[in-house]
């Protein structure tokens, strides 16, 4: 069935309270061969640690099994949310445990330094890598992008203005992978991610017009 959320809107920030224990995306294992075969027909598959909480320990299982089978390339944003896991050591195994099938992690920053107390961006970099692509998002700070080739801090362009931070990272992500997956470099797909995002967070809500 569907979920129910409240929004309040505290300056540029949104705090959620949402109802969705029977939510249809809890039940997506449900049909394993349906998500093998979309799985199988995709370019690249993006997985978020949001994903992983709502599903049953059987469910994630299940559905790293099949990423892991398929050979199909995987983003991961860990995004950890520890109010939809048991607790949190479950939340940091099962984070570990994906992000190592992934062939390019998305972490936050101040995330990463509350629940696996990394000292610094660098740090979360080495613990995810190496073998992958890993970008480092920072809030407002200079991001960290980890590749074989070496490590770089980059700064993008600030935007200029914050209305509501809803989607931040979201968007970001969309348009870093997006233009990876057209040919981009990783250093120009950071800069079109952080383009989309200032967008996204210059106007309410969490969808802007194209």
């Amino acid at each position: 069935t569907v979920g129910l959320y409240m929004i309040r809107l505290e300056g540029a920030e949104r705090h959620f309270t949402y109802w969705r224990g029977q939510s249809a995306a809890r039940a997506m294992m449900s049909d394993p061969a349906r998500i093998t075969c979309a799985i199988a027909d995709a370019d690249m598959v993006y997985l978020s640690g949001i994903t992983l909480a709502i599903l049953s320990a059987a469910d994630r299982a299940g559905l790293l099994s099949a990423l892991r089978q398929s050979g199909v390339p995987v983003a991961f944003d860990p995004n950890l949310r520890p109010v939809l896991w048991p607790d949190p050591a479950t939340m940091c195994a099962a984070i570990t445990e994906a992000a190592g099938l992934a062939q390019i992690v998305l972490p936050s920053f101040d995330d990463e330094a509350r629940f696996f107390g990394d000292a610094d961006p660098a740090a979360t970099a080495r613990r995810y890598g190496p073998g992958r692509t890993v970008l480092v998002k920072n809030g407002g700070g200079d991001m960290l992008l980890s590749t074989d080739e070496g490590t770089t801090r980059l700064a993008p362009a600030r935007p200029d203005r914050i209305i509501d931070t809803t989607a931040a990272g979201d968007s970001f992500n969309a348009g870093f992978l997006g233009a990876l997956l057209t040919g981009a470099s990783a250093d120009d797909a950071v800069r079109r991610g952080a383009t989309l995002a200032a967008r996204v967070i210059g106007a309410p809500g969490a969808l802007v017009a194209p």
